[in-house]
């Protein structure tokens, strides 16, 4: 029977080797992340990362797990308290923003991971998320923006539009932010949330 110590030993590596590989893969890229490269950064042998993760993909899908988890934590309660669509997106850009500000290198990695993942079967993350997401992107998933412009539309709160449209243009636009960040750490990252906000608002206003 493993004693609670030797469980507790064992989260405290895989943490440590998560944290290790978000680190690796924003600093170099996802191409460079390979497993010997996270654990000489960690300081420990290749062994080690294998005994707690059996392949590269397996230490990507606990990293995207962790972003998606610390992510969902700090914008899904600024988001359930906003009251209307044109609030929920003002806090969505926000809380986005704020995750992005306070978590550079998780979301560095997770830029570096969408742009550069691929499944065997030759599946980009968010495609083969769509047929099994983490359960970490669960209450991601719901918080998705498209679902706030079709609901701006809907009460006649935002213009008519496409939801699909305007989602991608306001990710992409949260992407950037993460890339300047990655390039010059002293970027104002807050002060650009801002300036989205008022941009998405004054693209979705009805009138």
């Amino acid at each position: 029977m493993r004693s609670d110590s030797s469980t507790f030993t064992e989260h405290a590596r895989r943490a440590q080797i998560v944290a290790g590989a978000m680190r690796v893969i924003a600093e170099g890229g996802y191409a460079q992340a390979s497993v010997a490269r996270i654990a000489d950064h960690i300081g420990v042998a290749k062994s080690v990362v294998l005994y707690h993760f059996k392949t590269k993909n397996d230490i990507i899908e606990a990293v995207v797990g962790a972003v998606f988890g610390t992510a969902a934590a700090q914008m899904a309660p600024a988001i359930a308290a906003a009251t209307s669509p044109a609030d929920r997106l003002a806090a969505y850009i926000r809380s986005n923003v704020a995750f992005i500000n306070q978590n550079p290198v998780a979301a560095t990695a997770m830029l570096e991971i969408v742009t550069g993942f691929r499944t065997a079967d030759g599946l980009r993350l968010d495609q083969a998320a769509t047929a099994a997401p983490p359960p970490e992107a669960v209450e991601l998933v719901a918080l998705d923006p498209e679902s706030i412009f079709a609901d701006g539309v809907r009460s006649g709160q935002f213009r008519p539009m496409s939801p699909v449209f305007m989602k991608n243009a306001l990710r992409a636009a949260l992407d950037g932010a993460v890339w300047e960040l990655a390039r010059d750490p002293g970027y104002d990252v807050l002060g650009y949330g801002e300036e989205l906000v008022t941009t998405f608002d004054l693209a979705t206003r009805s009138s």
